[in-house]
């Protein structure tokens, strides 16, 4: 069987970094898996980008800084990101090393890769994983309260001039006149975003089936509490709260004003007074300040330091106000982390509340502050989500589990085995 996965890119973001582990876990029980991509971040000779030679390169970058002027330009709020898809660089059924494929696999194909006319030429079967739900809708990849994919788009929201006939519905037309055609199944990590793409207009009658991002549980384990504090220089005797995010200041669907927040609920308790401390990953710009003393440990490309990270933690927040299967919750219990979060999109699905984490209703800040601090202060009900966070894990979200319920699809879609 040969598998073509099309991402923008094989790393950075979780889009990227969930795409490559497929890839290369398919390549580890067998399968001919090659990866295409606009931007390259790893060595791995089995990862090709797409844009070799200067012409291309040139014509890539150019392609992608009109994709992201358009976006600007059309966009109410700069910090909501949104993709017109006027601009692509790269046409997959074109492609010889597509062409030989069996399956086609999909990811996270914006910023000026592919355009949705760029897949209307792919014959093989199609499978999109689903990072976000920009394939379903006229122009955003978290609709927030807007239910207009549900019909046609239009009227969108996020767009500094919504009509009727607005960018996002003209971008709908383009996809529903493009797809029309192709052998698509969908493939949700989520329950939350496989019921989005049920009620979608542009999916509704597509096969959904939901396969949960897998971790590699060899790496991501539990590891000392100790050594993993002094490894990174924090303090044996502190709570340690985590939080990652590439862009939290910027992307507000990150929740990192809600952070802030519900950390001044944890600093006012009188049980936890100076004894708080917050390491933040991910980013390498600084951030606004939090109301308890912060470590940051700036962006971290390698799995061991990450790792490290979710080891050294009480606790793991992750205060999304829209996300779909985030790796960071998903690696944190995988570490043995217990997980704290809002009860919105796919954290349900990661964190039992009680259990292996806590979840607060959806977007009370304070109320996330409070559950944070009645755990914190309960050491035993911590080691007790310790052990559930990673039993969790290895139940339902292996790389093994997730690899084999691809090639039980691609199997199911096409007559060739896997050798």
């Amino acid at each position: 069987m040969k598998v073509a996965h099309l991402s923008q890119t094989d790393g950075g973001a979780g889009a990227g970094r969930a795409a490559y582990r497929i890839h290369t876990s398919l390549l580890a029980m067998g399968v001919d898996s090659t990866m295409l991509v606009s931007e390259k971040r790893t060595i791995d000779p089995t990862v090709v980008c797409v844009s070799t030679g200067w012409p291309n390169r040139l014509r890539a970058r150019a392609s992608e800084y009109l994709e992201a002027n358009t976006a600007r330009a059309l966009a109410l709020d700069p910090s909501v990101f949104i993709s017109p898809t006027r601009f692509s660089h790269f046409s997959p059924a074109l492609d010889r090393r597509v062409q030989a494929a069996d399956i086609v696999s999909l990811y996270w194909i914006n910023g000026a890769l592919v355009a949705p006319e760029g897949l209307s030429g792919l014959r093989q079967p199609i499978v999109w994983r689903l990072s976000d739900v920009w394939p379903f809708t006229g122009a955003c990849h978290y609709p927030g309260s807007c239910s207009h994919f549900e019909r046609q788009c239009g009227q969108c929201p996020q767009l500094r001039h919504p009509a009727e006939q607005d960018a996002s519905h003209k971008l709908w037309r383009r996809k529903l006149s493009a797809w029309q055609d192709l052998d698509l199944t969908i493939a949700a990590p989520s329950e939350w975003i496989a019921g989005l793409a049920r009620r979608s207009s542009l999916f509704s009658q597509r096969k959904i089936v939901v396969i949960p991002t897998g971790v590699d549980l060899t790496i991501y384990q539990p590891m000392d509490r100790g050594k993993a504090r002094a490894l990174l220089g924090i303090p044996a005797d502190r709570k340690v709260i985590v939080f990652g995010a590439m862009s939290p200041s910027d992307d507000v669907r990150k929740g990192y004003r809600e952070l802030s927040t519900a950390l001044q609920v944890v600093a006012a308790t009188p049980a936890l007074s100076h004894k708080v401390l917050a390491v933040v990953f991910g980013s390498s710009e600084p951030l606004p300040a939090l109301p308890v003393p912060v470590v940051s440990v700036g962006r971290l490309n390698d799995d061991a330091s990450l790792t490290a990270v979710y080891s050294c933690a009480d606790l793991v927040v992750v205060p999304s106000l829209e996300d779909n299967l985030p790796n960071v919750a998903l690696e944190a219990i995988a570490c043995g982390a217990p997980v704290a979060a809002f009860d919105v999109c796919g954290m349900p699905d990661i964190v039992r509340d009680g259990w292996n984490g806590i979840l607060a209703a959806r977007h009370d800040a304070p109320a996330l502050g409070r559950t944070i601090a009645d755990l914190l202060v309960d050491n035993e009900r911590l080691a007790y989500m310790r052990i559930n966070a990673r039993l969790h894990a290895e139940v339902k979200y292996s790389m093994q589990r997730q690899t084999e319920s691809y090639i039980n699809l691609y199997s199911s879609l096409t007559d060739v085995g896997n050798a």
